[in-house]
């Protein structure tokens, strides 16, 4: 820093530099009494040392004048640049009050008035299950679930082609997302879109936080992907919001495989397994080559359910 003329030298006091000598304020200026540097102006006269600002962002040297450089003492507490400030030191500290008392509030604590609502996406079934039993009391199955699956239905989705595989617009799906999480469908559903409705079922049941089909049964589906009854032993065995959940999508994806549906959508019983698989089962190896190998026994595990799976007993089930 280039000094004005009427600054002869700056001198950096090191005994001042020990630790609770300087001033540790936000804005970062030597207290008047405690400053470690003396200004000495051109006619030998003292400057006030609190009239000395500093910077902790620029570089580490001091200009004193032309042709003569002060290097900062290497201490615990490094001043890195000095300015000379012409403000008055009772402004200085009008300032800092008045700033105290305006971030006196932090972004934290303002936050804990606000009201906070949780998410149906990215919980677990339990959650779930927890959040609506004031909405849905008498629900066995979380309300998103069939609401989503009947709208598919009553928007034509059994005669879209490509319902499941060909992706809603992602920014309806997120408008959607965002409506239903906050209550919005009640008057008039958000939606005339099944591919947008489609599309959100399946980011419900990949974002869950534990998978529809737990991890402690995954390699079991795997291993035994290809025989049927071993299959409807371990959706059984599931706990009870698992298997309602799981029984209940796989009952909806039934209705999409009957002969006079797929004419119009196009989509076989492997083509619905391929695509709901990654949303049921969840491979934790972070291995890519491993998550591809999976994928085909995941798919022929679902796809074993679709075909073989005897879901009569969800009829009516809400």
């Amino acid at each position: 820093m280039q000094l004005p003329s009427i600054i002869r030298s700056i001198y950096i006091r090191p005994d001042r530099l020990e630790k609770g000598a300087v001033d540790q304020s936000r804005h970062g200026k030597a207290a008047v009494g405690q400053s470690p540097i003396a200004v000495t102006a051109r006619d030998g006269s003292q400057l006030n040392p609190a009239m000395v600002r500093i910077n902790r962002n620029r570089a580490t040297s001091l200009k004193t004048h032309p042709g003569h450089t002060t290097d900062i003492p290497d201490t615990r507490k490094q001043l890195d640049h000095l300015t000379i400030s012409p403000r008055p030191v009772r402004r200085w500290n009008s300032l800092r009050r008045s700033k105290s008392k305006r971030e006196s509030k932090s972004p934290s604590q303002k936050k804990k008035h606000l009201p906070f609502k949780k998410s149906l996406f990215g919980a677990t079934l339990e959650e779930v299950m927890d959040l609506q039993k004031e909405s849905h009391p008498n629900n066995h199955l979380p309300w998103i679930l069939p609401l989503l699956a009947d709208k598919i239905v009553e928007l034509n989705g059994r005669s879209t082609e490509g319902i499941f595989r060909v992706p809603g617009d992602i920014d309806r799906v997120a408008s959607l997302k965002v409506s239903i999480d906050n209550g919005e469908y009640a008057n008039e559903f958000p939606s005339q879109d099944p591919s947008v409705c489609a599309s959100l079922l399946k980011e419900w049941l990949r974002e869950m936080y534990d998978p529809v089909i737990p991890n402690d049964v995954y390699q079991q589906c795997l291993d035994n992907c290809e025989h049927a009854n071993y299959c409807s032993s371990i959706v059984t065995d599931l706990p009870d919001v698992n298997r309602l959940v799981l029984t209940y999508t796989i009952r909806f994806l039934q209705s999409f495989v009957k002969d006079d549906v797929v004419v119009h959508t196009k989509m076989t019983a492997d083509n619905l397994a391929m695509v709901f698989a990654p949303n049921l089962l969840r491979c934790q190896s972070t291995d890519l080559q491993v998550a591809m190998d999976n994928a085909k026994w995941e798919m022929t595990f679902v796809r074993t359910l679709i075909n073989n799976l005897d879901t009569n007993y969800m009829e009516g089930v809400v």
